[in-house]
């Protein structure tokens, strides 16, 4: 997409045609967005002299009509000399950008009667109307479903500073860990390393893993108080 300040259009580095310039002005490279109408711009080739000229339409997301300046929008220049295969490009340096009458402003804004109403419409960065054949791009992050059977232990620890455990059921792809009361649990996956090598579970918050395979796989922890009882939810 062409970058633009306030004041200035930045200069665009040149991009080569995907197919023979035109005689009725056309070019086409692999991204329109990146000009603007009323772009100064120049044309190279191989073979050929630079050329400037100033870009009158950009019809669709590949396709640049261009023409000399200070000449009717509809005029368009014959640029078929300028051919792929010769490595021809367009670019264009820093400049002013191309100044649009605040009436015309105004007028673009204004909807057709009947609908007398100022609109705006949505557009890609090609200007293209948003719409079932051109829908908007969006990101989105997919929550997997969860699917199996849950099962639900409660383990209680007597004594705190002690060393429990459970077996999770083969094919676990999700699980839940918390304390019921206001223990703080240190978790681990090896035997015997809760004291030295484990995971701290602050008191009102939740252990959770999603999109996971565990297969003969068992938890162990220990509590900070005695008489905790330990929530484990699983899916398998």
């Amino acid at each position: 997409m062409a970058k633009i300040t306030e004041k200035r259009l930045y200069k665009v580095n040149p991009q080569a045609f995907t197919s023979d310039g035109t005689f009725f002005g056309a070019l086409t490279i692999a991204d329109s967005s990146t000009f603007v109408v009323g772009h100064v711009i120049i044309l190279k080739s191989s073979t050929q002299p630079n050329l400037i000229l100033k870009i009158k339409r950009i019809p669709n997301a590949s396709t640049i009509l261009v023409g000399e300046d200070k000449t009717p929008i509809y005029k368009y220049s014959d640029i078929s000399a300028y051919l792929a295969a010769d490595g021809a490009t367009i670019e264009a340096a820093e400049q002013n950008r191309p100044s649009v009458p605040e009436q015309e402003i105004e007028r673009l804004t204004y909807d057709e009667e009947p609908v007398i109403a100022r609109r705006v419409s949505l557009v890609d960065k090609h200007g293209d109307k948003i719409s079932d054949a051109n829908p908007l791009p969006v990101a989105a992050t997919i929550v997997p479903t969860i699917v199996g059977t849950p099962s639900m232990f409660n383990i209680i620890c007597l004594t705190s500073g002690t060393e429990y455990s459970q077996l999770l059921p083969n094919n676990t792809t999700q699980l839940q860990l918390r304390a019921r009361n206001s223990a703080k649990l240190q978790l681990a996956w090896i035997p015997g390393t809760t004291a030295t090598n484990f995971l701290t579970l602050i008191p009102g918050n939740i252990y959770t893993l999603e999109n996971v395979k565990l297969t003969s796989k068992t938890v162990y922890f220990t509590s900070t108080k005695d008489d905790t009882i330990v929530e484990i939810l699983s899916w398998a």
